[in-house]
């Protein structure tokens, strides 16, 4: 019996210590790919945009990206927002266009969600749908029908709408506040 916990002890001391190994080892190759994905969803925002440049605005309450293209235009402003889908936290990017008026675009940073259901929310056909739309005004979906021109609606995915709210509540409370933010670190 005294052999067996000794025993028991020693492999689960090992394993962690392997495990703690394997962290530090490891973090910085996570942090950079972690980095590579919010600068390729940064860019992602801005499709049509030519070597874009993001300068993250000094503000605690959110992230906020100023983004330019290769020759110094404003593309526009990016926001991060986190919110709780149907699997789990989703990681998306808001774009606002420099008159902070419209929409530019929603990119998927990552998703939890259920694979070819609630992960369509970053299929392009889906994201699409927020350009243009008015950020200061509640983005609404509809089901199995086209969303109605001037009502800021979007189709809802079918058999997802659990993500499609999860992806609308985000927004709908992270894009008034990042207008207002920009607003104030900005001087417009």
């Amino acid at each position: 019996m005294k052999r067996m916990i000794i025993v028991l002890t020693s492999v689960m001391v090992l394993s962690g210590l392997i495990l703690a190994f394997a962290d530090t080892v490891f973090q910085p190759k996570i942090q950079a790919n972690q980095q590579k994905a919010l600068e390729t969803s940064l860019a992602a925002t801005f499709p049509n945009a030519k070597s874009p440049k993001f300068t993250q605005l000094p503000t605690s309450k959110m992230q906020l990206y100023k983004g330019t293209d290769a020759s110094g235009t404003l593309l526009g402003y990016a926001v991060e927002i986190v919110t709780n889908g149907y699997g789990g936290p989703n990681h998306l990017i808001g774009g606002l266009a420099p008159d902070l008026k419209t929409n530019a675009g929603m990119s998927v940073v990552s998703d939890s969600e259920t694979p070819g259901m609630g992960s369509r929310i970053a299929d392009q056909w889906f994201r699409t749908q927020f350009d243009g739309l008015n950020p200061l005004e509640t983005i609404t979906y509809v089901k199995n029908a086209k969303p109605t021109t001037g009502k800021n609606q979007i189709e809802a995915i079918s058999g997802a709408t659990i993500s499609t709210r999860a992806v609308l509540s985000g927004l709908n409370s992270s894009l008034g506040e990042a207008v207002s933010l920009i607003k104030k670190n900005t001087g417009k």
